[in-house]
């Protein structure tokens, strides 16, 4: 699966970021795949904490699945406007 993301920002802001990064989009992309990346990472090391702790083995191949399993098991939730506090890493 594949996640776009539309961003709209006014005249000002834009102008302002060519001040400081030449490529804009490029810049946006990187900061939402790090941040996403660090989040994965720690669901991963949460999940596998979580299993070793109750001496349960891990099913889940891959880093999506894992994810999947950590909210579908109660280890991370998703943050909405109604779970503000939820845990995502």
């Amino acid at each position: 699966m594949h996640t776009s993301y539309t961003v709209g920002i006014t005249t000002g802001q834009y102008k302002a970021l060519q001040t400081v990064t030449i490529d804009q989009q490029e810049w946006l992309s990187n900061a939402i795949q790090n941040r996403a990346r660090i989040a994965s990472d720690n669901i991963v090391s949460k999940y596998t904490t979580f299993k070793i702790n109750r001496n349960e083995a891990i099913t889940a191949v891959g880093t999506t699945a894992i994810i999947e399993a950590a909210i579908s098991e109660g280890v991370v939730g998703i943050i909405t406007t109604t779970n503000p506090g939820a845990e995502t890493g």
